[in-house]
């Protein structure tokens, strides 16, 4: 009880502290004064009222040490505050700005850091994702013999499993709402881009799927033999990479049917061609 009241009392003062340090900052026409009390809430963890009082007085020191001060501990203030965007813009600001500051390597680093960190769920907009991969390659490019290289390609690594799964999952709507043409594009477009993916003998297969369903249930017949020539040579690519496949069983099954309806859609062909010579004769 006492414990909690006294940590209640001194959360309670350093709230009151912090505030009469921004407020006496606020009345303040002492930028040096300011730039003190400043970097004394950002040193408290106070990062959103530092960054006001960063942005009162950023402009009053351009062309000196404390502007660069000021630029890293705003970005760094934004990311601790989880803008994790806003964060990676302006330490990449602070890198371009100060080329030659001791912070400007692992300033470069936070700014892919940031957007790697700002990347959502793999199923919501992948725009920070793209971004991050961008920005950390562009940073091991910078410096090839950082600290962070090891770093930064397993973040690199993660963020290309999400889009893959990203990939693979979009695919897998395409064949369940029955779009076996689109899904057989996007199955085929995921294990184009991502030949080392996790996912790549199961994409293989849905491939397969979608390409065996198009061309038995879903195609007219001049378009068939082409269509279950396309499905066959999805089985040959699934068998050559994956000789002990998982979906042997279903994968042979498929191409049973494949090969059945191509005999058929032969037979079909020629009686329709028939057809149309005994027309043209009469």
């Amino acid at each position: 009880m006492f414990k909690k009241l006294g940590l209640i009392v001194l959360i309670g003062s350093s709230i009151m502290s912090c505030n009469k340090t921004y407020n006496k900052a606020m009345k303040s026409t002492d930028k040096d004064e300011i730039f003190e009390l400043a970097t004394q809430l950002y040193e408290n963890g106070k990062y959103d009222l530092a960054n006001e009082l960063y942005e009162k007085i950023s402009t009053s020191f351009v062309g000196t040490e404390k502007a660069a001060d000021i630029a890293y501990n705003m970005a760094q203030a934004n990311f601790n505050e989880n803008n994790f965007r806003l964060a990676g813009h302006q330490f990449k600001a602070f890198a371009g700005a100060y080329p030659m500051d001791s912070r400007a390597e692992e300033a470069l680093f936070k700014s892919a850091y940031s957007y790697y960190k700002d990347s959502p769920k793999y199923d919501l907009d992948q725009t920070s994702t793209y971004t991050g991969i961008s920005e950390l390659q562009s940073f091991i490019n910078t410096y090839p013999d950082s600290k962070h290289i090891a770093e930064a390609n397993g973040y690199i690594t993660e963020l290309r499993q999400k889009l893959e799964l990203k990939a693979f999952e979009i695919a897998k709507v395409y064949y369940r709402t029955m779009k076996y043409k689109a899904a057989a594009v996007t199955f085929d477009n995921m294990i184009d881009e991502y030949p080392d993916s996790k996912y790549r003998e199961e994409a293989l297969m849905y491939s397969l799927r979608s390409k065996a369903e198009l061309a038995l249930n879903f195609s007219r017949l001049d378009l068939k033999d082409l269509r279950l020539q396309e499905a066959r040579t999805q089985y040959l690519l699934l068998k050559r990479y994956y000789p002990d496949t998982q979906f042997q069983s279903e994968a042979e099954k498929l191409l049973e049917k494949i090969n059945k309806d191509i005999e058929l859609t032969k037979v079909s062909l020629k009686d329709l061609e028939k057809a149309r010579k005994n027309l043209d004769k009469e």
